[in-house]
């Protein structure tokens, strides 16, 4: 990274990384943010000498082996995620306790990510409550990422989820009717060809759905609304936004669904935040609408439906 104070290097999303789950899991939120707010990523990662073998003669390894482990975690951190030619990422593995590292680095920072759980063979201090600190005495907002819940002993980790399959169809064939699904790209396509959607919020622990116009800016769905449910349950919390668009006569069609944090950026000073505001978004349904709600950090995914082949046609 260049020679430069914090505060110079500009707008930027502060990640702080080491080997753990949690840590993974921070990494991958922040590229998202970074890729939200159209700033860098700033890779941070706090070392010290390791503890069990400052006080014996001859086993502490130098400074530089140090800084080169160092360099090490947030090389295997980055090759873990696809960061792509879209962020500029901004890389620094410092010595000294984390908590004096990441306060240092995420000044002038529009934001700072850190996980949960997890200890590097480094620092060893680096997340729990760590985190607690950085929440109250940052600069700058704290988002804490919390990485996957720890196995009970003698189980294997669960594996990823994994899309749901198909509905089985009266003929006992999964898909007969040609489900498949749809890369984001073409997704993204398709939600830019429309304007009507379903935004849901949870409410009271049960989802609501409410027919919304929208627009789309790169990956991220915005709405307008007025204060109600929607922008008391649909902000800082999960939702879920759907379009669909369905063919009664051929039986064919395609629905996306964008799953992600709902963020309020009314007020937002950030370019992201502006952004979405100079959209020429105009809701159908009366009312001021001053309000945007934003999805953050979206998971997009859609499917379509072909047509089932004819009777005796070859497939």
């Amino acid at each position: 990274m260049p020679d430069s104070t914090p505060e110079n290097l500009g707008p930027r999303v502060v990640v702080g990384v080491d080997a753990s789950p949690a840590s993974q899991a921070a990494l991958a939120w922040a590229l998202d943010e970074a890729r939200l707010r159209r700033t860098a990523l700033h890779v941070v990662h706090a070392w010290q000498f390791p503890f069990e073998t400052a006080g014996a003669a001859g086993m502490l390894p130098g400074g530089g082996e140090m800084k080169l482990w160092a360099e090490e975690v947030i090389d295997d951190a980055l090759a873990a995620v696809d960061v792509g030619d879209d962020v500029t990422v901004l890389r620094e593995a410092v010595i000294g306790p984390a908590t004096a590292v990441l306060l240092e680095a995420c000044r002038g920072a529009s934001l700072l990510v850190v996980g949960t759980r997890g200890h590097s063979r480094l620092t060893g201090l680096f997340l729990g409550s760590a985190s607690q600190y950085l929440a109250v005495h940052a600069p700058c907002p704290v988002l804490v990422v919390h990485g996957p819940r720890p196995s009970p002993a003698g189980e294997e980790p669960a594996p990823a989820a994994e899309p749901a399959a198909a509905p089985a169809t009266e003929e006992g064939a999964a898909g007969a009717g040609g489900l498949e699904e749809i890369p984001e790209e073409e997704c993204l396509a398709l939600l830019q060809g429309q304007e009507v959607g379903r935004l849901v919020v949870v409410r009271d622990g049960a989802p609501v759905a409410f027919p919304v116009n929208y627009t789309l800016d790169g990956r991220t769905v915005a709405v307008r609304t007025d204060p109600g449910t929607k922008l008391d349950w649909g902000t800082l919390g999960p939702v879920a936004f759907e379009v669909d668009d369905i063919d009664r006569a051929t039986h064919q069609g395609w629905s996306v669904l964008v799953q992600g944090t709902g963020r309020d950026v009314t007020e937002g000073v950030d370019a992201w935040s502006q952004g979405l505001r100079s959209s020429p978004l105009q809701p159908w349904a009366a009312g001021g609408k001053d309000h945007w709600i934003a999805i953050a950090s979206p998971t997009i995914t859609g499917r379509r439906i072909r047509p089932r082949p004819a009777e005796g046609s070859a497939e």
